[in-house]
């Protein structure tokens, strides 16, 4: 009887040490795998909350591709991805107005004082990946808040469309933007900046009233004219459209082999004249073209050649 005892407890202390063996086996490999227990929720599956989306491709996706293109070309708005136009913008004002937008134009605000959905920290990210510029996300522990900051070190994030370094914009580029006040205009002024300035630059696309030529459309229509401001008009002038074959300030696509760059007080001249022309039209002479010959996808300066492929 005692010796039978004996071995039932043998039996059972051996089919313990068995299932403590097993249970310690089980959860080694579970650590080892990396895995949480069934149930456990992962702290890398939780949602991101929007305010807190730092990533730039997530940002810009969500918030810049549907005008400027998915990769920031190739869009009806400007090109982003531009190499002069990256070089020539300062940070300021590209955070003023990605902030603030264009009044009277499709370019809306996003900054959230401004009625937009992003955070500051959302429009540095923008500003420093549009402009080139190695960054960092710095969290304060105390109050939480992250901002964003341009870095050197090994944590530094590479901007996704590169840097423009060395910058590509020549020494005598014009300034991105204009602060001379310029003086009132005549009628007789603006002809003669279409006979001269106008004509040498732009009329060997646009024709020599804007009315639209066999390679771009027409830019003298007070509706196109309309969607963009000053400072848009002469960003365009300056940096052109490379995506869509349009010249900048100093190219000869289109223009003499001879064409010498436009000087900054000629880019504000065709400013003014399209200005001119988005309040009153162009001339009678322009009004015999048909206005307004847009391709909707390709950009309101580009027609669609016989083969299907914009110009």
């Amino acid at each position: 009887m005692i010796s039978t005892l004996r071995a039932n407890r043998e039996t059972i202390r051996r089919a313990l040490d068995r299932r403590c063996v097993c249970l310690v086996v089980w959860l080694w490999l579970l650590s080892a795998a990396g895995c949480d227990f069934p149930g456990r929720p992962n702290p890398a599956d939780r949602p991101v909350p929007p305010e807190k989306v730092l990533d730039f491709s997530t940002l810009f996706q969500q918030n810049c591709a549907g005008c400027h293109g998915a990769k920031g070309e190739f869009g009806p708005a400007p090109p982003l991805n531009s190499k002069l136009f990256r070089a020539l913008v300062t940070e300021s004002e590209l955070e003023r107005v990605i902030s603030e937008g264009r009044p009277g134009t499709p370019m809306p605000p996003f900054a959230r004082s401004s009625g937009g959905s992003l955070t500051a920290a959302q429009i540095r990210v923008l500003v420093f990946e549009i402009r080139g510029i190695y960054y960092k996300a710095v969290t304060d522990a105390a109050s939480g808040t992250t901002t964003i900051k341009s870095a050197v070190d090994s944590q530094a994030i590479k901007p996704a469309w590169g840097s423009p370094n060395p910058y590509f914009a020549p020494a005598n580029a014009p300034s991105y933007s204009a602060f001379a006040i310029r003086p009132p205009r005549t009628t007789e002024t603006f002809e003669k900046i279409r006979a001269t300035t106008f004509v040498r630059a732009c009329a060997g696309c646009h024709g020599s009233r804007g009315q639209g030529g066999e390679t771009a459309g027409a830019i003298n229509d007070p509706a196109l004219l309309s969607l963009a401001s000053d400072q848009l008009l002469r960003r365009l002038v300056i940096t052109g459209r490379s995506d869509l074959g349009m010249p900048d300030y100093a190219g000869t696509s289109g223009r003499s082999p001879d064409f010498q760059p436009l000087s900054s007080a000629e880019i504000a001249d065709l400013v003014d004249l399209l200005g001119y022309w988005r309040q009153v039209g162009a001339t009678a002479d322009a009004g015999k073209q048909p206005l307004g010959a847009t391709n909707s996808f390709r950009g309101p300066n580009q027609k669609r050649a016989p083969d299907g492929k914009s110009s």
